[in-house]
């Protein structure tokens, strides 16, 4: 396996952006999951998903954790516009990474679970980027995420609320608009990303409502979405829960991105 660390992928506001790399040795460009950390968009950074990098590696894949700015100093819509720099940025030096850049998926739980729907949403770069690659991924494996954060006190549980207003970073009452721009759900079309959904039936964070919405939302556009409900998994995961999810998602990637089985 080659592993490439701290590698500056923007310098968005003058504050270097880094990522970790990991990759099969093989010659010929392979698929790219780019991980994208949880942590209510205000705490977390790439080192999270470290190892599950290193597994699908192991498994055939490229891997990329990657780190993006955080709320509040920086926020709605920093987090989005930093995903979706990553995903030109891969694809303007797929060569270099030895990856296909058609074949690139998201990854991501709680807040990277919505970071990760936004890039299989969006066909626009919401900081500008006309002259960048496309920044509009081919799959997304989304764990419990945020997809809907209009009406928060209607929608999501307490917990939440402090988070939300702190990535918005500004009240929803008089900011309506700018709250259903940041929601996945009002994003979707006919030409969206193909979706693999996990959500915990238990999950006292993030309601399965958000989820199951999102899935069916894609669904009806006829976009392939796959839906799979987690009994008594809360938000975060457990040993049993998360080797569930490894069971079907790499199986699924591989399916989509027809990458041999035995890879």
């Amino acid at each position: 396996m080659i592993a490439i660390r701290d590698q500056v992928y923007s310098l968005k506001s003058g504050i270097p952006l880094v990522y970790d790399f990991f990759r099969p040795k093989v010659e010929e460009a392979v698929p790219l999951v780019a991980l994208i950390h949880g942590g209510g968009w205000i705490s977390g950074d790439k080192t999270h998903l470290r190892d599950e990098a290193i597994w699908l590696a192991s498994n055939g894949f490229a891997a990329a954790c990657m780190d993006y700015r955080l709320a509040p100093l920086h926020p709605y819509p920093a987090a989005v516009q930093d995903c979706q720099d990553f995903i030109s940025y891969v694809r303007e030096n797929a060569q270099e990474l030895g990856i296909d850049p058609k074949r690139i998926a998201t990854m991501g739980s709680s807040a990277g679970g919505h970071l990760a729907a936004m890039t299989g949403l969006l066909d626009h770069h919401l900081g500008g980027g006309a002259d960048r690659a496309p920044c509009k991924v081919n799959v997304v494996i989304d764990l419990c995420g945020l997809t809907d954060l209009t009406q928060p006190r209607e929608q999501h549980f307490p917990v939440a609320w402090s988070f939300i207003e702190e990535f918005m970073s500004s009240p929803y009452e008089g900011h309506e608009a700018q709250w259903r721009e940041a929601s996945p759900i009002h994003h979707v079309s006919a030409s969206d990303a193909t979706f693999l959904i996990f959500h915990g039936e238990a999950d006292e964070v993030v309601p399965i409502s958000q989820s199951e919405r999102l899935h069916e939302a894609l669904r009806k556009v006829g976009v392939s979405s796959e839906f799979i409900r987690l009994p008594g998994e809360g938000h975060g995961f457990s040993e049993a829960g998360w080797a569930i999810v490894r069971e079907r998602y790499v199986p699924f990637l591989k399916e989509k991105f027809e990458l041999k089985v035995g890879a």
